[in-house]
């Protein structure tokens, strides 16, 4: 069974459209190889998108917290928080169906409430300077504590109900 198998590819850019509402964070399914399964994409800020749009932004900042959660031998059905190199939040739930992971559902690109954005990191992947970055990061919004468990929640039973599984 795949991520695809358990509901159509339209239904889960409609999840993901309805998480980045939601949320404001950026939504993505991922499957179990790490491969988005959507095309979807709307920004939770400015500055996801430069570092998504450098190669090696895309492997030192999103790569890097993809390993983390994506490490299977630790995912189980509870939530996954990390933050990424670039002191962003993720919060992702593993998608789970007869014991097998087929991937992950959530999202990233905000800030913890009591942190920043690691311009040292994201200038070293990028090649921003530091002004950029400080003007591309005031956009970005906070996720206090109690919101980021909210959401976990929240990502756990809307999984349930689209696909009428136990994650």
């Amino acid at each position: 069974m795949r991520l695809l198998d358990m509901i159509p590819l339209q239904q889960w850019v409609e999840f993901e459209k309805e998480f980045n509402e939601r949320t404001g964070l950026n939504s993505c399914i991922i499957d179990e190889n790490g491969v988005r399964i959507t095309a979807y994409r709307n920004w939770a800020n400015s500055l996801c998108p430069m570092i998504r749009g450098e190669n090696k932004g895309l492997t030192a900042i999103c790569g890097r917290i993809g390993e983390r959660i994506m490490d299977i031998n630790n995912l189980s059905s509870s939530p996954v928080i990390a933050q990424c190199e670039a002191g962003l939040m993720g919060v992702f739930q593993p998608v789970f169906s007869k014991g097998k992971f087929l991937g992950l559902v959530g999202g990233c690109g905000l800030l913890p409430d009591k942190g920043g954005v690691n311009a040292s990191a994201v200038s070293t992947a990028t090649g921003l300077g530091a002004i950029r970055i400080k003007t591309v990061s005031r956009d970005i919004g906070r996720l206090q504590p109690p919101e980021i468990e909210s959401l976990g929640r929240y990502l756990k039973r809307r999984l349930r109900e689209i696909t009428l599984t136990d994650t």
